[in-house]
C-alpha cells in the first residue's frame, strides 16, 4: 500500500502545476523588474557607456560557455537521488574548473586585442563573478524535486534588491564600474542564497559533496551537446556587439543593445508556451501520429502568427517606443530595431523545432541547427558590418535566424516525421 502511494505521490500532475506556476510567476515578475531597471540605467548611461557594459556582458557571455558542461545533471539528479552528494560535488568542480578558463580567455583576449582601461576593469569585474556562478547547480535538485516554491521566492526578492540597488547607483551619478560590481554582488549573494536554502530545506550540506572522476568524465561527455548547442546561441546572439565594438565603435555597441533587448523580452511568451503545452505534443506522439504532427502544426502556426504580428506591431511603433523607453539619445535605434525585430520568426520557430528533435533524439542534427546559423551570422556580421554598420548586424542576425529552423528540412529522417509519404 505504502509503495501504491508513493508512485500515486510521483506521478501527482498537481505537484508539476504548482511548480511550473512558481517557476513561471516568479520568472516574469523577475522579469518585469528587471527590464524597468535595464531601460532607466540605459537611458542614465547613455548609448557610449551602456555599449561599453553590453559589449563587457558579451565578450564574458561568449567566453563562459565550458559553464554548461553540466547541462546533463539536471537529468542525473532525477534518475538518481541516492547519488545527490557524488553528483553536486562533481559538477561544482568542473563549474569552478570553468570559472578559472574564463578568466584565463578573458585575460588572453584583453591583452591580444588592444582595450581602453575601462572596458579592462569592466571585463574583469564580471570574471569574478563566474567564480560564484558554480553555486547555481543546487537549483536542479529543487527542479528534479519540483519544489520550486522558495527557490523561485528567493530569486525574485534578489532580482527586485539588486534592481532598486542599480537604479540607486544611477541616481547617486555611479557608472559602469559599479554597476558591474552590483552584478557580481548579486551572484554572491545568489551563491549564499541557494546554499542557505539547500542546508535549511534539505538538511543537505557542502561539506558532503564529493568528486567522482569517472561521473566527470560521463557528465562533460553527456553535456558537451547542450553546451555547443548553448554556445551557439549565446554566440549568435552577442558576437555582433564585438564586432560593432572593434569595427565601429562603442556607441554603436548601446544605440544595437537596445534593439536586441526591446527584441528578447517577447521571447518570454514562447518559451511558457512550449513549457505548457509540449509535454502534450510528446504524449499524443504515443497514441497517434497524426494527432502528433496536427499539435505541431499547430503550435508552429501560433508561434509564426505571434511573431509576424509583433514584428509588424513593433515596426510600426519602434519610433514611439524606443523615445519613450530610453531617450532621445537612443533614437538611432529605431531603424536597428525595426530590422531586428523581423529575426523573431525564425527564433520561435527554431525554439519548436529544437524541442521536436529533442523529442525525436536527433541530437545531431539539433546541433547542426545550432552550429550551421552562427557560422553563417558570424560570416555575415564579418561583411555586412564594415559597409552598412549596426544596420548590417541587424541584417545578419535576421538571415540567419530565419534560416535555422528550416535546416531539419535536408535531413530526411527528421522531414520525414512531419511530412510522412502517402502511399
Amino acid at each position: 500500500m505504502q509503495s501504491i502511494k508513493h508512485s500515486i505521490g510521483a506521478v501527482n500532475p498537481a505537484r508539476y502545476f504548482k511548480s511550473a506556476f512558481w517557476l513561471t510567476s516568479s520568472r516574469i515578475l523577475s522579469m518585469a523588474v528587471s527590464l524597468v531597471a535595464t531601460f532607466y540605467v540605459a537611458r542614465t548611461l547613455g548609448p557610449q557607456n551602456f555599449g561599453e557594459l553590453s559589449y563587457a556582458q558579451s565578450v564574458v557571455g561568449i567566453l563562459a560557455l565550458f559553464s554548461a558542461l553540466v547541462g546533463a545533471l539536471y537529468r542525473d539528479l532525477v534518475r538518481h537521488k541516492d547519488k545527490e552528494n557524488i553528483f553536486l560535488g562533481t559538477a561544482w568542480v568542473i563549474g569552478f574548473s570553468a570559472a578559472f578558463i574564463t578568466t584565463a580567455l578573458a585575460l588572453l583576449y584583453i591583452i591580444v586585442i588592444p582595450h581602453d582601461q575601462l572596458t579592462m576593469w569592466v571585463i574583469g569585474i564580471l570574471c569574478i563573478s563566474q567564480f560564484f556562478s558554480p553555486f547555481s547547480i543546487i537549483t536542479n535538485v529543487f527542479y528534479a524535486k519540483t519544489e520550486t516554491k522558495w527557490l523561485s521566492l528567493v530569486n525574485l526578492v534578489i532580482h527586485i534588491a539588486m534592481s532598486l540597488l542599480k537604479i540607486m547607483a544611477m541616481l547617486l551619478g555611479h557608472g559602469v564600474l559599479i554597476l558591474a560590481v552590483i552584478m557580481v554582488v548579486e551572484q554572491i549573494i545568489m551563491a549564499v542564497s541557494y546554499l542557505t536554502l539547500y542546508v535549511l530545506s534539505h538538511k543537505g550540506s557542502p561539506w558532503s559533496w564529493k568528486f567522482d572522476l569517472s561521473y566527470a568524465k560521463t557528465l562533460v561527455a553527456d553535456s558537451f551537446p547542450i553546451m555547443i548547442i548553448a554556445a551557439s546561441g549565446i554566440v549568435s546572439a552577442r558576437v555582433d556587439q564585438i564586432f560593432l565594438k572593434h569595427l565601429i565603435d562603442t556607441t554603436t555597441v548601446g544605440l544595437y543593445n537596445v534593439a536586441v533587448q526591446l527584441s528578447e523580452i517577447w521571447h518570454l511568451i514562447p518559451g511558457m508556451l512550449m513549457m505548457a503545452l509540449f509535454p502534450s505534443i510528446i504524449n499524443s506522439r504515443k497514441v497517434n501520429m497524426h494527432t502528433y504532427r496536427a499539435r505541431l502544426a499547430s503550435l508552429g502556426g501560433l508561434f509564426l502568427l505571434y511573431s509576424l504580428a509583433l514584428a509588424i506591431l513593433i515596426s510600426v511603433l519602434s519610433h514611439i517606443i524606443v523615445p519613450m523607453i530610453y531617450g532621445v539619445a537612443f533614437l538611432d535605434s529605431v531603424s536597428i530595431l525595426q530590422i531586428y525585430i523581423w529575426s523573431m520568426p525564425g527564433l520561435v520557430l527554431s525554439l519548436l523545432i529544437s524541442n521536436f528533435l529533442i523529442a525525436e533524439n536527433m541530437r545531431k542534427i539539433q546541433i547542426v541547427s545550432a552550429i550551421l546559423p552562427m557560422l553563417i551570422n558570424v560570416i555575415l556580421n564579418l561583411i555586412l558590418i564594415p559597409r552598412f554598420g549596426a544596420l548590417g548586424a541587424a541584417w545578419a542576425t535576421v538571415i540567419s535566424y530565419s534560416f535555422a529552423p528550416l535546416i531539419f528540412l535536408f535531413y530526411a529522417n527528421a522531414r520525414s516525421v512531419i511530412f510522412p509519404r502517402r502511399l
